[in-house]
């Protein structure tokens, strides 16, 4: 399933699709948790309660920022952004992000039954409708690098990075997908984000630039 650092086909230059990286900081974007910083005028006398106006924050020619304080976690996530996009051309990586994706334990509920546990660890091809598995995670197998767990990509728990620090992501690349496991994991998260729905399916809208026929 891996390929790790400093073995043949593990590339220290470029991020690649399903690469699971360490130490990568993880907001809680609880609305009850997120505080806002704020600042306080000049001329305040404190005689009452002072007025507290959002701290705000210019990124690049865009005014409407502010500050924030949200709970972070750092821990372990895997590369969701295609490996094309993340090549680099040139000296640069051309996107402007990378897209991530949350490590997370198995639950116990998933665990302690052998049946559901036996359907995530198999990876299952979702296009398979009779038994698709489970669609919105990835197994990954239990490594020396991961805590000596094994753990599930959750494709729906996502964030994204600017490829300003993609030097510093490098370093944090601690494992690589082999290319059979990394396919799977490109069709199970394609399906993920974008299998139709029945609805769509019976308006037959599975192919949306092929006209329908007439009846």
């Amino acid at each position: 399933m891996y390929i790790v650092r400093d073995s043949e086909g593990f590339d220290i230059a470029a991020l690649r699709q399903g690469d699971v990286l360490e130490g990568i900081p993880f907001p809680l974007m609880d609305h009850g948790q997120i505080q806002i910083l704020g600042a306080i005028a000049q001329d305040q006398d404190f005689k009452t309660l002072p007025i507290i106006s959002p701290r705000t924050h210019q990124h690049r020619d865009d005014r409407e920022w502010t500050t924030a304080v949200a709970p972070v976690r750092f821990g372990f996530c895997a590369v969701l952004s295609n490996c094309c996009d993340l090549e680099p051309r040139n000296g640069r990586v051309q996107t402007h992000a990378v897209i991530l994706a949350r490590l997370r334990p198995i639950p116990a509920d998933i665990r302690n039954n052998p049946k559901l546990f036996n359907s995530l660890r198999a990876n299952k091809d979702p296009r398979d409708r009779n038994d698709p598995g489970y669609i919105e995670y990835f197994y990954l197998e239990p490594h020396e690098l991961l805590q000596k767990f094994d753990w599930r990509v959750h494709f729906n728990q996502v964030v994204s990075l600017p490829t300003t620090d993609i030097s510093l992501l490098l370093r944090k690349k601690i494992l690589q997908l082999d290319d059979r496991t990394r396919m799977k994991f490109k069709i199970k998260l394609g399906f993920t984000l974008m299998r139709a729905n029945e609805d769509e399916i019976q308006a037959g809208l599975e192919n949306p630039w092929q006209e329908p026929q007439q009846a």
